[in-house]
C-alpha cells in the first residue's frame, strides 16, 4: 500500500457534508490516540511534518483573530477526510510544537448547545505572568484592551455577573456611551462588547431566563477565565478607576489571592484596635 494516506481513511463516508463534520468528530471520539498513531505511522515522515506545520500555522493565524477554532474548521482547512483517522495524533504533535516553539498552550473548550457538546480550541500564553509584559500596558496601543479590562473588572467586583443596564451606566460615567455607533476609538460600542468580545470568548452575554422585556447579563468568558489574572484585574480596576489599594476590597482580594496561590493576608489592610 503506498505511503502518504492513512489506511483508516476508507472508513470515512464520502458523502458527508461539511456541516456534519463537527458532529461526526464529536460522535466518533472512541478512537484512541494509539489508533491514531498507528494510522499516522502509515504516512511518510515528510507528510506528517507537513500536516503538523500546516495545523500550527492555521492555529496561529486564527489566534490573531481571537476566534475559537472548531474541530470542523481544522478538518475542513488542514486535516481533510483522508487524514481524519490521524486527527488526535497530529493534534498532539501540533500541541508540542506550539508549546516548545511559541510558548503557547492549545486549550480545548467544550461548547454546549442543547443536548450536544462540541469541542473548540484556543491558544493561551504559557509563559509565567511575571515574565509577561503587562497586558494593561498594551491598552495604549490597543484601547480595546483597556475597555475589556474595565468590563472584566466591573464583572469581578460585582461577584462574577453584572446586569447590562448597570454596565452601561458605569461606562457612561467614564464617557463611553453604549448607544454610540461611531465612537472615535471603539466604533460600535455595544457591538464590540456583545458580539466581538463574546465571539472571542472574553465575555458571555446571556439573557436572564423568562425576563420580559428581555434583560441581559455579562460574565467572564472562557478565554478570560483561562488566561486573565484576577489579581491583575483587581489591581487595574482599583488603582485606575477607584484610586484605591486593591486589598481594600476584601472578598475580591481573597478570591484573587486564592487564584494566584498567595496568602490572603499579604498586603491586606491593617485594622487598628482602639
Amino acid at each position: 500500500m503506498p505511503r502518504g494516506r492513512p489506511a483508516a481513511a476508507v472508513a470515512v463516508i464520502e458523502s458527508e457534508s461539511e456541516e456534519d463534520v463537527d458532529e461526526t468528530l464529536t460522535q466518533n471520539q472512541t478512537q484512541s490516540l494509539t489508533q491514531a498513531q498507528r494510522a499516522t505511522a502509515q504516512l511518510s515522515p515528510e507528510v506528517v511534518e507537513r500536516k503538523v506545520g500546516e495545523l500550527v500555522q492555521f492555529l496561529l493565524i486564527q489566534e490573531q483573530k481571537k476566534v475559537p477554532v472548531k474541530r470542523s474548521d481544522i478538518s475542513k482547512n488542514v486535516l481533510e477526510k483522508e487524514y481524519r483517522a490521524c486527527f488526535p495524533a497530529i493534534l498532539e504533535r501540533a500541541k508540542v510544537k506550539l508549546r516548545e516553539a511559541y510558548g503557547l498552550d492549545l486549550t480545548e473548550l467544550q461548547q454546549t448547545s442543547g443536548k450536544s457538546t462540541k469541542k473548540q480550541y484556543i491558544l493561551l500564553n504559557n509563559i509565567s505572568s511575571d515574565a509577561q509584559a503587562n497586558f494593561v500596558d498594551s491598552s495604549s496601543e490597543d484601547p480595546k484592551v483597556g475597555l475589556l479590562f474595565i468590563v472584566l473588572g466591573l464583572i469581578f467586583m460585582q461577584g462574577g455577573v453584572v446586569n447590562e443596564a448597570v454596565l452601561w451606566h458605569f461606562l457612561g460615567k467614564l464617557g463611553i456611551d453604549g448607544d454610540e455607533k461611531n465612537h472615535d476609538i471603539f466604533g460600535d460600542v455595544k457591538k464590540l462588547l456583545t458580539q466581538e468580545f463574546t465571539r472571542q470568548l472574553y465575555l458571555e452575554y446571556t439573557r436572564i431566563p423568562n425576563s420580559e422585556p428581555p434583560v441581559y447579563e455579562f460574565r467572564w468568558g472562557q478565554r478570560s477565565n483561562a488566561s486573565v489574572s484576577k489579581m491583575r484585574i483587581l489591581k487595574f480596576i482599583s488603582e485606575t478607576i477607584f484610586n484605591m489599594e486593591p486589598s481594600v476590597w476584601l472578598s475580591q482580594w481573597q478570591e484573587a489571592c486564592g487564584a494566584e496561590g498567595i496568602p490572603a493576608d499579604a498586603g491586606a489592610p491593617v485594622v487598628e484596635s482602639d
